[in-house]
């Protein structure tokens, strides 16, 4: 089941005119589909809405092309992951394909004990890419972002 928060006008094909960013997202804890997890939508910095928690594992939102969003994930008893979406698309493109993804969430006191400035950033920084020609997170980041969670996860073992 999805659940399903649109901004503007619902669009869910697989290929899309120039007007939303369709963002399928599937979200797991303990490696299953997680559940009654909060999700927070903030465009341009400013709160927008926030989905309640369902039994849902999986949402969608429908995004305004040429913005900046974030997409804050909650669940109890975890660690909050927030993704970044830059919607802006290049001049001239028409179609493109939703983006689709997976998150991951962490038992939060697998933290307990690491610096929480690091936590705070995105886990993921999603934005066009012209060599794929479609919507796709920032391998790049996402490597730098995983090397220093998992560098303090390893100090938070030798406490």
């Amino acid at each position: 089941m999805v659940s399903s928060l649109m901004l503007g006008t619902a669009l869910v094909a697989q290929q899309q005119s120039d007007r939303f960013l369709p963002v399928l997202v599937n979200v797991l804890s303990n490696g299953a589909a997680a559940e009654q997890f909060t999700v927070t939508l903030y465009k341009d910095n400013e709160e927008v809405t926030q989905l309640l928690p369902t039994a849902h594992s999986a949402f969608e939102l429908a995004l305004d092309l040429e913005s900046y969003y974030s997409i804050r994930i909650s669940k109890a008893g975890f660690r909050d992951k927030l993704v970044f979406v830059d919607s802006h698309l290049p001049e001239g493109v028409r179609r493109y394909a939703d983006y689709v993804c997976e998150v991951h969430l962490e038992p939060l006191d697998r933290f307990s004990h690491s610096d929480h400035f690091y936590l705070d950033f995105p886990s993921a920084v999603v934005r066009w890419d012209d060599t794929k020609q479609s919507y796709d997170h920032s391998d790049q980041y996402l490597a730098d972002i995983q090397g220093k969670v998992a560098l303090l996860s390893l100090q938070a073992e030798t406490f």
